[in-house]
């Protein structure tokens, strides 16, 4: 019976979808819950540490022929791990402890808008009317965000900390986006193991730092527990059901799921956190989510290496 639904559930691309998606939006509720159990930096270098190890054990016989590869590109490599996934992490856990999960969740769904940003600015792509469109939507609607819905808190510059760090967290991801597009030829997989090491290296580096300031907390059995959903759900297996989702119903239809990170994420917000959900928030939700809808008119982008 259980391999029965499980067999339904993997040949499912609504199922895995949708799974992987509640997973990256969960991302942002555990990291609030991980306020005060955990320090945030010791927290995103033990999860690439973990994510690291459990990658290393499942591809290590095909690990060291990728070697000379990854040895021969090990600037760009570290520089993927080190600052693109490393630099979202520790911005998104530093935005966690100023701001709200649907604030988090809300931000994260403009990364694609800032995506196609930078490969206008960095690379010259093609940007048409109905993507310009949807990208001043999307950023709009995070300017409504940051500033609480409030005219006056624009003018005098007055916005939270947390969101302006979230803002941040999404640059780091987008320029990560644009340069994944240009890898050299290695598999996924076996490129993830490499960033997650970069980025448990780059992270531990401020683990120091945090250590040194007497800002360090160790994790409790709740700290434990947070820290093994980050290292597991958000950063492996919703991977996974991302690239079977893409198997089964093609890299456009897939894509369009990622939009619906910012949905499950204030959802959840609200249901574990008890977090007031406002006007504002929605009037942001449908700007962004309007936004991305337009940009993914002519082509949508899924993002796989997401969290």
């Amino acid at each position: 019976m259980n391999i029965s639904l499980f067999y339904r559930f993997w040949n499912s691309a609504h199922a895995v979808l949708a799974t992987a998606t509640l997973m990256w939006a969960g991302h942002t509720v555990v990291l609030r819950m991980s306020v005060g159990e955990i320090s945030p930096v010791l927290l995103m270098e033990l999860r690439w540490l973990g994510s690291f190890l459990i990658l290393l054990v499942l591809f290590h016989k095909s690990l060291p022929s990728y070697l000379p590869l990854v040895f021969k590109h090990w600037r760009w490599v570290f520089a993927m791990g080190g600052i693109g996934l490393a630099g979202f992490t520790l911005f998104l856990v530093y935005a966690a402890q100023y701001t709200t999960a649907v604030n988090l969740g809300i931000m994260q769904g403009v990364t694609p808008a800032f995506v196609m940003l930078l490969g206008w600015l960095i690379f010259r792509t093609s940007i048409t009317w109905s993507q310009f469109i949807g990208l001043c939507s999307s950023l709009f609607g995070v300017l409504v965000l940051v500033s609480a819905g409030s005219y006056a808190s624009i003018i005098a510059l007055e916005f939270n900390s947390g969101d302006l760090l979230m803002i941040g967290a999404c640059l780091c991801y987008s320029g990560y986006t644009v340069a994944i597009a240009r890898r050299f030829n290695i598999p996924t997989s076996i490129l993830l193991c490499f960033f997650a090491f970069s980025a448990f290296v780059s992270c531990s580096f401020f683990t120091v730092i945090e250590y040194a300031n007497g800002e360090l907390i160790l994790p409790g059995l709740k700290g434990f527990l947070l820290l093994i959903y980050c290292a597991v759900c958000p950063s492996i297996l919703s991977q996974t059901c991302f690239i079977r989702g893409v198997e089964l119903s093609g890299a456009n239809r897939a894509g369009l799921y990622v939009n619906l990170v910012p949905v499950f994420a204030a959802f959840l917000g609200m249901l574990i956190l008890s977090e007031a959900l406002h006007m504002y928030h929605l009037i942001s939700l449908i700007m962004v989510l309007g936004g991305i809808f337009l940009a993914d008119r002519d082509k949508v982008q899924p993002f796989s290496d997401r969290h």
